[in-house]
């Protein structure tokens, strides 16, 4: 997805629903290191919103977050499971 359209959902899907559950500005959101979410236009779009609500910072790499975990088996044989995440979390501060 490209950044200027990633933008356009934030400003006008997001924003509006984030305005509406959290009125008071208490609203944190957060998203993953996807090109487009580290655009420089969405980051300033973030800076000039950030009394409306916060952006929650995610580490570029980190085991913690990775999406596959290593897990042995009863047979002794090294198995790969993958692990879907939700890519938007909206939560309150």
């Amino acid at each position: 997805m490209k950044a200027a359209n990633y933008l356009n959902i934030i400003a006008d899907q997001l924003h509006p629903y984030m305005a509406f559950v959290f009125p008071t500005g208490n609203g944190i959101f957060q998203q993953d290191n996807a090109p487009c979410h580290k655009a420089r236009i969405v980051f300033e779009w973030f800076e000039e919103h950030t009394d409306e609500f916060h952006l929650m910072s995610w580490p570029p790499n980190s085991s913690d977050l990775n999406t596959f975990g290593m897990s042995w088996s009863g047979s002794s044989e090294l198995k790969l499971h993958h692990v879907r995440i939700s890519r938007l979390c909206v939560t309150a501060a």
